[in-house]
């Protein structure tokens, strides 16, 4: 196994950097440094953070930043909310662990247009051991491309994980039929057989792709991918990584769904809270997710996805499983998705 590479940016960050009687507004942005390690499509980092001082405690209001959506495989900005959402539940986690209660509220249609939800700091209580236990898994949750090691995951946690996605409004639909499993493992290959041979996906996909050294902080960088994974789009023929990608969604430890009753921005913030939630539950027990979105990608086969999940409106489809090696994604400085402006010096 290679050497793990130093801690930077917002991973480095521990308890010992936050302002402990520093004012308010400085303490919330401190927190972004956790918040910014949340989970996101092509690890874009698709987020917007203006921090506001006010009379009932000061706030943060997380938008979608347009420029790091990935346009042909998200036209409408679905998976940069749902990557949004995972964000101020993260924020969240991290304000309990310092102390304070945070209230958020989701977006409604009426609010501004990229505008997400917003957290504020409401007083102060202790956490919880769970909440405490959630918190310090945010530097454990990693996405595992690589191979998973042949163990199953246990029923007890995967019915945790389904209340966990409850307690966020959404819904955790865990396929173990082989049948359901080789709908959806169909419904994957042929959503990659259709954006491999999509010349517009594959040049987005390159640009969210780093070659090994490149000191971009955000992107997927080639050394962390899987032989089946996004990279393979742009070196290997479409029918392929469909093959390789079809078996490893037929095989998986477990294939879950996270569904929303319905599919308005605030639905879509609602799976990205439950999605972190369920993995940060999954990391404690040393587990990790990989992502078989293509399907819920392409227009014409999300409903088909939805159908198999029989529980409202797909988000987002996963494999889960112990990973035999994890390694994390960069992330950018807080600096650099605060509203200019905003930064409290």
């Amino acid at each position: 196994m290679p050497p793990a590479a130093p801690l930077e940016g917002p991973r480095a960050v521990t308890d010992a950097d936050f302002p402990e009687g520093g004012p308010p507004e400085a303490q919330l942005e401190a927190m972004l440094n956790w918040a910014v390690l949340a989970p996101s499509v092509l690890n874009t980092q698709p987020w917007r953070f203006h921090v506001v001082a006010g009379p009932a405690g000061p706030r943060a209001e997380v938008s979608v930043d347009r420029a790091r959506v990935v346009r042909s495989v998200d036209p409408e900005g679905r998976e940069a909310i749902i990557s949004c959402g995972a964000a101020p539940f993260t924020l969240r986690l991290a304000a309990r662990h310092f102390g304070f209660v945070p209230d958020v509220h989701l977006a409604g249609p009426d609010a501004a247009p990229d505008l997400v939800g917003t957290v504020r700091l409401e007083g102060a209580a202790r956490p919880t051991a769970a909440e405490e236990a959630l918190f310090r898994a945010i530097k454990l949750r990693h996405t595992n491309r690589d191979p998973f090691a042949d163990l199953p995951v246990p029923i007890g946690l995967l019915a945790r994980l389904q209340g966990a996605a409850r307690a966020e409004g959404a819904r955790l639909h865990v396929v173990t039929s082989e049948a359901e499993k080789g709908a959806l493992a169909d419904l994957v290959a042929e959503a990659v057989l259709e954006q491999g041979d999509d010349p517009a996906v594959v040049e987005d996909l390159r640009a969210w792709l780093r070659p090994v050294g490149d000191p971009r902080p955000d992107g997927v960088p080639d050394d962390v991918q899987g032989g089946w994974d996004r990279l393979s789009y742009l070196h290997t023929e479409a029918r392929f990584v469909a093959t390789q990608t079809r078996r490893l969604a037929a095989t998986a430890p477990a294939l879950l769904v996270v569904a929303t009753p319905g599919d308005d921005r605030a639905d879509r913030a609602r799976a990205g809270q439950a999605l972190q939630r369920v993995l940060l539950l999954a990391a404690i027990d040393g587990l990790a997710a990989s992502y078989f979105n293509q399907p819920t990608e392409v227009d014409r086969l999300r409903p088909e996805v939805s159908a198999i999940a029989g529980v409202g409106h797909a988000q987002v489809l996963f494999r889960l499983g112990t990973p035999i090696e994890a390694q994390g994604t960069p992330r950018r400085p807080v600096p650099s998705v605060v509203e200019p402006g905003d930064a409290i010096h």
